[in-house]
């Protein structure tokens, strides 16, 4: 089982260049490592067994391949499931007795959640893929140098009169259509959200109202509710009709009970999902609206760059910042997250120093 997740740990190791921020990265690359980690657990018949058994002596691998591919059936209009002693029994309602037609509820998610988790993860990881085309390697570019400060400073202080250079020079439309990129991909991020939430509704039939209650129930410890409510969603057993042609040539109809025993897993790892894809949805809906303020407030860029380079006096920042664009301003905010704020606060008073140059300002003129 480690041999299968061990890639995930090379995947979700911390680069020395961010080029996404906390919440992308929760987002996109912690929740695929999540839902990969979740489809091979799913996957593992060597820990789990059969992902169907059914109650058949003749003929029984016909009759689970059968019950597999059709699958298996619990009454629709499910009241609640018995226990004895604390253990969850079968329920009732298919348990010695037939069940119309009209009255049965199918099975049909049980052979798709492993692929439904996997093309989850694809999906989640787009916005994060996407990005890094995009990205091209300009935040390494302008900030690996920096993490090597310790070994060589000479070449950190190289490398900051290069990015003063870089940034006194007209790189405007090139920033806007980095930022433009990056914004498309936080929309992405939304729009995945809901959409999977849609998605599991539809594919668990009432998922998130259903397993609100469970959980609910689960944190006042009251676990015959949970198991109630966990087995309309995930029944652990269910019927199966199998039809077979008898000795004489005719139909013959053989009714099993067949147990499911991923449901088990399945009920916990989708409470965990339950919380972990509303939590997603709520930071990712925060973020865009956290975005939406940087782009229409002003004042709130200023006073955010100006916390990031250690409440640098306000006339210098001003100045310093007298000639940046909006997508400088972005591309500046993600320079600061990747070097450390001392560095980053030099590197805006070169900038400073750079425009009182070029406006002939003698340094401190502007200072009350």
């Amino acid at each position: 089982m480690y041999t299968a997740v061990k890639p995930l740990s090379k995947y979700l190791q911390f680069k020395s260049v961010h080029i996404y921020d906390a919440v992308f990265t929760l987002h996109s690359k912690c929740t695929v490592a999540l839902l990969l980690a979740c489809t091979f657990l799913l996957s593992s018949k060597q820990y789990f067994g059969d992902p169907i058994q059914c109650m058949k002596n003749a003929d029984l691998d016909y009759f689970q391949a059968y019950c597999w591919i059709y699958g298996a059936y619990v009454q629709s209009n499910i009241t609640r499931a018995p226990s004895l002693n604390g253990e969850i029994q079968c329920h009732p309602d298919v348990v010695g007795r037939s069940v119309p037609p009209g009255n049965r509820r199918y099975i049909r998610y049980y052979q798709w959640v492993v692929l439904v988790l996997l093309l989850e993860s694809f999906i989640f990881y787009l916005p994060a893929f996407l990005w890094k085309i995009w990205e091209g390697g300009r935040l390494k570019h302008l900030c690996a140098d920096f993490h090597q400060a310790v070994v060589s400073k000479d070449k950190s202080k190289a490398h900051l009169r290069v990015l003063v250079n870089y940034f006194t020079s007209d790189y405007k439309e090139t920033h806007f259509r980095y930022f433009v990129s990056y914004v498309f991909c936080e929309i992405l991020n939304v729009l995945i959200s809901i959409g999977n939430i849609l998605l599991l509704d539809v594919f668990f039939g009432g998922f998130w109202i259903r397993y609100m209650g469970a959980l609910v129930a689960l944190y006042d410890g009251n676990l015959d509710e949970w198991n109630d409510i966990t087995m309309r969603v995930f029944p652990k057993c269910a019927k199966c009709e199998v039809h077979k042609v008898g000795d004489s040539g005719s139909d013959s109809i053989y009714d099993n009970l067949c147990l499911l025993p991923l449901n088990i897993l399945n009920e916990k790892i989708f409470a965990f999902l339950w919380i972990w894809f509303i939590l997603m949805a709520a930071l990712v809906a925060l973020k865009f609206l956290y975005r939406l303020a940087t782009i229409f407030h002003g004042g709130m860029r200023f006073q955010l760059m100006r916390a990031r380079a250690r409440f640098m006096p306000k006339p210098h920042l001003q100045l310093a910042l007298q000639n940046c664009s909006f997508g400088d301003w972005f591309v500046l905010m993600r320079v600061s997250n990747n070097i450390g704020p001392e560095i980053f606060r030099k590197l805006l008073e070169e900038l400073y120093e750079a425009q009182t140059i070029t406006k002939k300002i003698p340094p401190g003129a502007d200072e009350v």
